[in-house]
C-alpha cells in the first residue's frame, strides 16, 4: 500500500511513535547525563580522606599567610621599617638578589612592605576560602565554576612560591641542600618548606583541573 506515492506502508505509520518516544526519552535522559558527566570528577569512598587532609594541609598554609599579613599590618611600621631590616640582612649576602636589594627594593621599600602586606592577606584568604569551597560546594558547582576554583588554587599556590622563595633570599637563609652551620638553628628554614608543600597542592589542583576539562 502507498500514500501519495511515496511508498510509505502501515508499518511506516506504526514506526513513528515508537521514534517519538526515543526523541522524548533522550531529551529528557540528556540533562542526566550531563550531570553524570560532571561528577565523573568526584571524590568518594578512599579518595575523601587523602582530599580532606590535602585541603587541610591547604587551609592551614592560607592561615599562616593570614597571620603572617595581619601581624604586618597590624604592626604599623613595618612598611617603614623595611629598608633598615633589609638593609641589615642583606649586609651578608651577594651575588644578584643583593644587587637586586640594593639598586631596587630598598629604595622603594615602603612600596614593596605595602605590596607584601596586601599580598599575604590575599594569599592567606585565597586558600582558605579555596579549601572550603572545594570541601563543601564541590558537587553543586558547574564544570565551569570547578575550572576557575582549581585554576585559582594553582594561581594562589604560585603567587605564594614566588614570596616564599623572595623571603628566602632576602633572609639570607641556608638553601634545602646545605646543612646549617648552626647546630641549634633550623635545619630548614620554613620559607624553604612552604614553596614545597604549595609546589604539591598546585601540582594536584592542575591535575584535576586537566580532569575537569576532559570530562
Amino acid at each position: 500500500m502507498t500514500l501519495n506515492g511515496r511508498g510509505v506502508g502501515r508499518s511506516g505509520w506504526r514506526d513513528q511513535p515508537a521514534e517519538t518516544a526515543k526523541v522524548v526519552k533522550d531529551r529528557i535522559e540528556a540533562p542526566k547525563m550531563m550531570q553524570d558527566k560532571r561528577r565523573e570528577v568526584a571524590f568518594e569512598g578512599s579518595t575523601r580522606p587523602l582530599l580532606a587532609g590535602l585541603l587541610v594541609i591547604q587551609a592551614f598554609l592560607g592561615y599562616e599567610w593570614l597571620m603572617s599579613g595581619l601581624a604586618k599590618v597590624l604592626s604599623g611600621d613595618f612598611a617603614s621599617g623595611l629598608a633598615g631590616q633589609l638593609t641589615d640582612t642583606s649586609k651578608d649576602l651577594s651575588g644578584f638578589y643583593k644587587a637586586f636589594l640594593d639598586g631596587t627594593v630598598i629604595p622603594n621599600a615602603e612600596l614593596f612592605g605595602y605590596l607584601v602586606m596586601v599580598g599575604e592577606l590575599a594569599i592567606g584568604v585565597a586558600l582558605i576560602a579555596l579549601a572550603a569551597l572545594w570541601w563543601f560546594r564541590w558537587s553543586r558547582l558547574s564544570t565551569t565554576g570547578r575550572s576557575v576554583l582549581l585554576a585559582l588554587i594553582v594561581l594562589a599556590g604560585v603567587f605564594a612560591i614566588f614570596m616564599n622563595v623572595n623571603f628566602h633570599l632576602a633572609s639570607g637563609a641556608n638553601h634545602l641542600w646545605i646543612i646549617a652551620a648552626d647546630p641549634n638553628g633550623e635545619g630548614v628554614d620554613l620559607d624553604s618548606v612552604m614553596p614545597v608543600i604549595q609546589l604539591a597542592i598546585s601540582g594536584v589542583a592542575l591535575v584535576f583541573l586537566r580532569r575537569v576539562r576532559a570530562a
